[in-house]
């Protein structure tokens, strides 16, 4: 081999694999130190839930987006395994969420999670009205951004411990990557557990997030990977703020992320990351109930 194609060589391995490499929360950096935020919220409020489209440009970016907002009480939300088994096998969030005994008139994908194995298949912690399905000794629940939910009206988010989850009756409990806006503002760049090039690729978007009057926002943001389409966490914090929420965490993205109502799609998934709209099949989903538990 000449020095001319060896240099060629050595320039299309790093491309292929480093340049088109999609990047991987699992590269992510882990977080040092405990550090969340509370809210209250009322444990037996029986508000409607309100949704809607919105198409707009980032102020920022001047970049279109076509977002799925749901608005609802706290008290009426809940975070499932797609399979009644606990995580075992994925099933798209269009069939999970009205199969007994989930009877959820909302829902969008849920938490990362991995696309094959034994066992679980969802990463992090996940706490479903009060049924513990995982709480990992592995740091995966641990050193992530986390949302929960507690019996007595408490609403936790961001970096939690084993002590806080020992000492709290949580009824739901998640883990994202990136605590991604904190107390009305883009917090980003200052979320322990993201970095570099997971933070600015362009992608569907899903998250997970709260008022200041303990009411919660699910928001999910329609793209398709391979043409760079789609928010970036900075887009999408832009987005939640100039909503009024005031904390929210980023969960699974990309080719997961879908809006449904009543079991129907309302949004414009991308499963295979093409202009193809389809559905994926996910380890867990978030639910809006039709009511409050135990009524």
């Amino acid at each position: 081999m000449t020095s001319f194609n060896f240099i060629i060589f050595c320039l299309i391995f790093i491309y292929k694999n480093f340049a088109l490499k999609n990047p991987n929360f699992e590269d992510l950096p882990r977080y040092v130190a405990v550090d969340y935020d509370t809210y209250s919220f009322n444990p037996i409020d029986n508000s409607k839930l309100y949704n809607y489209h919105i198409n707009g440009k980032y102020r920022s970016t001047g970049r279109n987006y076509s977002a799925y907002v749901a608005n609802f009480p706290a008290s009426k939300f809940s975070f499932y395994p797609s399979d009644n088994n606990g995580c075992q096998k994925l099933i798209e969030t269009s069939n999970s969420s009205v199969t007994p005994p989930h009877d959820c008139e909302y829902a969008t994908n849920g938490a990362f999670f991995a696309f094959s194995g034994n066992g679980s298949l969802c990463i992090g912690n996940l706490i479903s009205d009060g049924k513990v399905w995982q709480l990992p000794t592995d740091g995966s629940g641990t050193n992530r951004a986390n949302f929960g939910l507690t019996k007595d009206g408490k609403a936790f988010i961001g970096f939690l411990d084993a002590e806080i989850y020992a000492t709290h009756n949580f009824t739901q409990l998640i883990t994202g990557v990136g605590w991604i806006v904190r107390k009305g503002q883009s917090y980003v760049n200052k979320s322990q557990d993201l970095s570099g090039g997971f933070i600015t690729e362009k992608a569907p978007r899903t998250s997970v997030g709260i008022f200041k009057d303990g009411s919660m926002a699910l928001v999910e943001i329609d793209g398709e990977e391979d043409i760079k389409s789609g928010p970036d966490l900075f887009e999408i914090a832009e987005l939640l703020v100039q909503l009024g929420v005031d904390s929210a965490i980023n969960i699974d993205g990309g080719g997961s992320s879908v809006s449904v109502k009543n079991g129907a799609v309302i949004s414009k998934p991308t499963c295979h990351d093409t202009p193809e709209i389809c559905e994926r099949a996910v380890a867990s989903i978030t639910c809006v109930r039709r009511k409050l538990l135990n009524s």
